[in-house]
């Protein structure tokens, strides 16, 4: 019978629902992300200085790793995967872009916390990847929330150069 209900819907409908199902899963790993950020700064600890992909030859590479950096509060690396991303994305395991202009910082004293972005959806990073969300991405707040934003309303970004072998995420300049 659930077979007969979803072929009736035709292939566009069913192809909506897995989009929304995608969305929606993207949307509970920012905030199961944002649960980790939380734990970590409630230890007295500012926001990580971390890239977004640290390069494999940099020294102390999984200091600098978001997915590493997390997971002693809980978050198991899965949550760092859209199932919307390209599969190009998803090999990387890491979706989400870090504004690392917010790392070294305490949660509770960046201005305008919710319209200052946290994480969101790689694809929203370059015009050469699709958004990832019919249309538009997930992005995570500094306050917490997450919001699905459409393509022509999400924050202006500029790609995240290359880290180059022993330079530090900005912010680490008093190490």
């Amino acid at each position: 019978m659930v077979t007969g209900i979803l072929t009736s819907l035709g292939s566009g409908s069913f192809q909506n629902v897995t989009n929304k199902a995608h969305q929606v899963t993207c949307m509970n790993n920012l905030k199961q992300i944002y649960t980790s950020l939380q734990l970590l700064t409630a230890e007295a600890e500012p926001l990580p200085k971390a890239w977004f992909y640290p390069p494999d030859n940099a020294p102390n590479r999984e200091q600098y790793n978001i997915v590493s950096l997390l997971k002693p509060q809980g978050c198991p690396p899965q949550v760092f995967i859209c199932p919307s991303a390209p599969e190009a994305i998803q090999k990387r395991k890491i979706c989400y872009l870090y504004n690392d202009m917010v790392g070294g910082k305490d949660l509770d004293t960046i201005p305008d916390p919710s319209n200052t972005w946290l994480m969101m959806d790689v694809n929203c990073a370059t015009a050469l990847v699709p958004p990832a969300h019919m249309g538009g991405a997930n992005v995570l707040f500094v306050d917490g929330h997450v919001k699905w934003m459409p393509a022509n309303l999400l924050p202006k970004l500029t790609p995240p150069a290359a880290p180059q072998p022993g330079v530090v995420p900005p912010g680490n300049d008093d190490e």
